[in-house]
């Protein structure tokens, strides 16, 4: 054990030393216990990230989640050690029920199947029949014939949505007004914990924006497609396929993923979450993707998990369901959309949030819990927060002032691991990322939890 140590020791210098290499990104895990930037591999750049995470710096690591490499749902120095034991080849005892660091348990596929696409239909060319010709009869006199007016052929109004579209609204309701994403919580009551709550995800720590234009030759945020009735289902299968809504799904060839660099293909060659969301505007559904990949251009998909939403049902997910959220929720539903917010110049639904530590338990319309911390000060997955009516907004950029409003009058629910007080939305071109920085300066203690439900605990991840 001396030699672990000594290793570790050298490591930590090794760690607070790059601290500034790592930049800031939300996600979850990867699937390979220690691997808490999502490479699919252990190495120091997951001890840096867990030590930045424990230091209770500005988290950076994509699969954080997976940095909990002792289980027991915090960030110490115990797990940089663990991680740092693994990297020097050191023993260390086993720990019951949690996984050994460098165990893969998530998103390494088996091999890829190959789906060939269905044939195309087989035309019989209809066969012209042989014309005999006959004699011509002799001309009769002309008889007074009223022509037949020519009617010209019915023109074609094509269908809405013939092209799939990656911003605006869809033409149907995102869930009926009475939906939880769609309530109005500005007065309901105040949950006994919250202070407690605030408390352990960070009262002075300050929020931040999860969406905007491009950060590091990426679109930052979650993207979305709107396609109508014509767009063609594929085959998809999925990993997790006891909890997911089995296919096809109408997901465009050219689909954008979440993650994916400016002008990459889809291709399997970037990581992070790889959310795919495609709101079929004519049906009135939801279809969401984890870990989506394409196969063959797009002929078919392969994801960790998905799932179909009824966009004018009240519905949940079964109970310990996931989604493509941890939270077995919608994603879409709690995106902040540039269409909203500067062309409506209003939002009206509750938003979507992450935190680096949930509790072991889920609220509904949450029916997943992706954690087995037992703290019942830890936020449990589904928990709403609500900015306070007090707080004031007036100084913040307009773009930043709607986002306020919609806080205190619907809130934002916890959704998923990932860094601290991160507000979900979607990319586009034209954010203005300077004005959506004055999200940067509102903390935590600008926030209180509102009681919709007791947290449901039933042990499984």
């Amino acid at each position: 054990m001396a030699r672990f140590f000594i290793l570790a020791a050298a490591g930590l210098v090794a760690l607070t030393l790059n601290l500034a290499l790592l930049g800031p990104h939300s996600a979850r895990a990867s699937g390979v216990q220690g691997d808490a930037n999502c490479n699919i591999s252990v190495g120091v750049d997951d001890a840096l990230a867990i030590l930045n995470q424990s230091a209770g710096l500005t988290p950076s690591a994509s699969c954080i989640y997976n940095g909990d490499a002792n289980c027991d749902g915090h960030y110490t120095a115990d797990d940089v050690l663990r991680v740092l034991a693994y990297l020097a080849g050191a023993p260390l005892p086993p720990i019951p029920g949690c996984l050994p660091v460098g165990s893969p348990y998530q998103t390494t596929p088996s091999p890829t199947p190959v789906i060939s696409p269905p044939p195309g239909p087989t035309f019989t060319p209809t066969p012209v029949p042989s014309i005999i010709p006959t004699s011509t009869p002799p001309p009769t006199s002309p008889a007074s014939v009223t022509p037949t007016p020519t009617i010209p052929p019915p023109t074609h109004t094509p269908a809405p949505n013939q092209t799939p579209r990656t911003s605006g609204d869809p033409t149907c309701q995102v869930f009926p007004s009475d939906n939880p994403w769609n309530t109005d919580i500005s007065h309901a009551a105040l949950d006994a914990n919250s202070n407690n709550y605030v408390d352990f995800i960070g009262r002075y720590t300050h929020l931040h924006p999860d969406f905007g234009t491009v950060w590091s030759n990426a679109p930052i945020g979650i993207p979305y497609t709107i396609v109508g009735g014509n767009q063609p289902q594929v085959p998809i299968s999925f990993y997790y396929d006891t909890e997911s809504d089995p296919g096809p799904y109408p997901i465009p060839p050219d689909v954008p993923i979440e993650g994916q660099p400016v002008g990459q293909p889809n291709t399997s060659s970037f990581g992070g979450d790889r959310h795919v969301l495609v709101v079929d505007e004519t049906a009135c559904k939801l279809y969401e993707v984890y870990n989506a990949q394409p196969i063959n251009g797009g002929q078919s998909w392969i994801g960790g998990s998905g799932a179909v939403f009824d966009l004018n049902s009240n519905a949940l997910r079964p109970d310990t369901w996931t989604s493509a959220d941890a939270a077995g929720l919608p994603i879409f539903a709690g995106l902040v959309r540039y269409s909203e917010v500067v062309e409506d110049g209003v939002i009206n639904h509750a938003l979507r949030f992450t935190v680096s530590d949930t509790q072991a338990a889920f609220i509904h319309p949450a029916t997943h819990e992706a954690s087995s911390d037992t703290n019942t000060n830890a936020p449990p997955m589904g928990l709403r927060f609500r900015m306070k009516a007090s707080y004031d907004c007036s100084w913040a950029s307009t773009e930043v002032q709607v986002i306020c409003t919609a806080l205190k009058k619907y809130g934002m629910i916890v959704a998923d691991n990932g860094s601290n007080w991160y507000v979900s939305g979607a990319p586009d071109s034209r954010w203005s990322d300077d004005h959506l920085g004055d999200l940067k300066s509102i903390t935590g203690d600008a926030f209180e939890v509102v009681n919709t439900g007791e947290p449901i605990r039933h042990n499984t991840n």
